[in-house]
């Protein structure tokens, strides 16, 4: 395998794509979409689209990366070059370095032009454009778009108005990425120069798309000049000769030698001799300056601890609607249960049965609910019809016999006290001429209360149940956090919420039951969002403004109207005041210096040649002292 082929990794926010190169692009693998903040997906994603490739194999590689995962200072997020270690890694590979996809492009898209190149690069992904603004050779302004809909050349149009660039656009706009030829053919008949006061454009902009082999191409280009910056450079080029006669000059065919005369030398020239038996006592003479030597080579590190400083500061913001940020939406669903508190009384009737007597000399008919009552005033009612016979007299004997029929009868409302012994005398209601008396016992009356559903329990359920959701949402909320995202928790809304209850109202049940399902949104910001808004933050605050944001450790806690920054941080240090204040210190005096860094508690040095300064004082240059501040 030659030295110069290495796996070329083009990563975006949600997809990866890995290539083999040299000096030219020798095969692309898939494109496969990773997950956004799951390391895990990303390195599943890259051995994806390695492996669909065959052939030669290396373990060089070489990283293209986001705009995002790149700091204002140039260099990578700590937590994406974790990333990009652990890929290492795991696939066994060597890195060669990384850059973003925009500063690739940048340095080698038309680098044989002698003036520096000025256009609009849209770089698209399934999910978003990144806008980058160049101008002569270098980037003056970056946006990141997500797609909420399809791609619309007048929200482009916007976005450049709004970049506040102070002279009009350049009229050139470069399509690369993942794009159709819809976009390209909008980009083209798009109506440039009457939708603003303002000029966009001073002409209409060529528009030019590149496909992925060309991106890769070039994006190889920029890494070849980087690695071996020699075999980069342009061909020199002979400029051709022009005869002197073309120039209006005479050609003298034979021109006249003139011959120089040679200086005689009288006597040789007589060199200084030197005594060579004296030059071992040169390092004696060095011996004086040995101990202040490594003052002039040696180089210091000075590590420097201070005490962060608190702070809380609100701010009055309100999120504007089409503000670009992200959200996220997921299902959630929990299950609740209390006691009822109803109550209601159930039991069984008492039954038995009664004779009834009709004293009258006529048959009567008798319905079912006769209403009979015991001595106590307890109403009992027959259950079904009969018919008493008349009575009958003996006048020789003066014995009158009644006319009695037997029927069943229940009490008219439950419970124990309804039970009655036999033989009980009862009587009639509004009828004089029947008689009634139990002729069996009434048995069977009981009386029991029972749990039932009430409204109030069904809404001191749904309560509870939306307070326990709110809580469950929370901690699934809080689990997504990362340090590639800040999530505004107060956005959080509850959508599409269905209630089952396992009863209803009236319902007999010890305990009532909740099924609460809910779709929850909020939206968050992204690693650069934050980083922005937290840079724009500090500005404005005089509080803030004295401390180093990159050495916060800043949470952001957003209610409607008012946003609030919690955190701590590192009081600035002008170094390059303090090292003039350092040249020269002995190690003693050293403190007495550090003393005026805000919140400064304590220090160490590491030299590379401590061991020769014998007189323990800091080096005389500037150059030689490196201040590092450490969290």
């Amino acid at each position: 395998m030659q030295d110069n082929v290495y796996w070329l990794i083009s990563i975006t926010s949600d997809s990866a794509r890995v290539s083999l190169v040299d000096d030219k692009v020798i095969s692309q693998g898939q494109e496969i979409s990773w997950e956004q903040n799951d390391s895990e997906s990303l390195l599943k994603a890259i051995d994806t689209s390695l492996s669909s490739q065959n052939g030669e194999t290396t373990s060089n590689c070489a990283f293209i990366v986001p705009p995002a995962w790149i700091s204002a200072d140039g260099k990578i997020f700590g937590e994406m070059l974790n990333n990009l270690k652990n890929i290492c890694t795991k696939l066994k590979l060597h890195p060669l370095g990384q850059i973003s996809y925009d500063e690739a492009f940048v340095e080698s898209y038309n680098n044989d032009d002698s003036f520096p190149g000025s256009y609009i690069l849209l770089y698209f992904t399934p999910s978003h454009y990144q806008i980058s603004l160049v101008y002569l050779g270098e980037i003056k302004k970056r946006h990141t778009q997500n797609f909420t809909t399809d791609f619309s050349v007048s929200k482009l149009e916007q976005i450049l108005f709004g970049l506040g660039f102070p002279s009009a656009l350049p009229p050139k706009i470069i399509v690369t990425g993942t794009f159709t030829s819809q976009i390209v053919d909008d980009l083209k008949n798009y109506n440039w120069l009457t939708h603003h006061d303002t000029e966009t454009f001073l002409h209409l902009p060529d528009v030019i798309s590149l496909d992925i082999l060309s991106l890769d191409q070039i994006f190889v280009n920029t890494i070849k000049k980087q690695i071996y910056p020699d075999t980069c450079l342009p061909p020199q080029t002979v400029p051709d000769i022009t005869p002197a006669s073309n120039l209006g000059f005479t050609i003298v065919d034979s021109p006249v030698d003139v011959v120089l005369p040679v200086k005689k030398i009288s006597k040789p020239i007589s060199f200084p001799k030197f005594n060579l038996s004296y030059y071992w006592l040169l390092p004696f003479t060095l011996l004086p300056f040995l101990p202040i030597l490594p003052l002039f080579f040696a180089k210091v590190d000075i590590f420097i601890q201070q005490n962060p400083v608190d702070f809380n500061e609100n701010f009055n913001i309100t999120l504007d609607p089409q503000t670009n940020v992200a959200s996220k939406t997921f299902n959630l669903s929990i299950g609740a249960s209390l006691p009822t508190t109803g109550t209601r009384e159930v039991g069984q009737k008492a039954k038995g049965q009664v004779t009834i007597f009709n004293k009258s000399d006529r048959s009567i008919s008798v319905n079912s609910g006769l209403i009979i009552v015991d001595t106590t005033g307890k109403i009992f009612k027959t259950t079904n019809n009969v018919l008493l016979p008349a009575s009958t007299y003996n006048l020789d004997t003066g014995v009158i016999n009644m006319g009695q029929v037997k029927a069943a009868a229940a009490a008219q409302n439950i419970g124990p006290e309804y039970n009655l012994a036999s033989n009980q005398n009862l009587t009639i209601k509004d009828n004089t001429n029947l008689l009634v008396k139990s002729s069996s016992k009434f048995t069977g009356g009981t009386r029991e209360k029972i749990a039932i559903v009430t409204q109030t329990d069904k809404n001191n359920l749904l309560e509870s149940a939306k307070q326990l959701l709110k809580e469950r949402a929370n901690i699934d909320i809080n689990s997504q956090k990362s340090p590639q995202n800040s999530i505004l928790d107060s956005t959080m809304v509850f959508t599409n919420q269905k209630t089952v209850f396992n009863r209803e109202v009236g319902e007999v049940a010890d305990i009532l039951s909740l099924d609460l399902s809910s779709k929850v949104s909020f939206l968050y910001l992204d690693l650069a969002q934050k980083q922005n808004l937290i840079s724009t933050l500090f500005s404005q605050k005089e509080t803030l403004s004295i401390l180093d944001k990159n050495s916060a450790v800043v949470s952001l806690n957003y209610v409607p109207g008012k946003l609030t920054l919690t955190g701590k941080a590192n009081p600035k240090i002008n170094i390059d005041q303090l090292k003039p204040k350092l040249l020269g210190k002995k190690e003693s005096e050293i403190k007495s210096v550090l003393n005026s860094v805000p919140k400064y508690y304590q220090h160490h040095l590491t030299n590379s040649l401590w061991f020769l300064n014998l007189l323990h004082r800091l080096p005389v240059k500037s150059k030689l002292i490196n201040i590092i501040v450490k969290d």
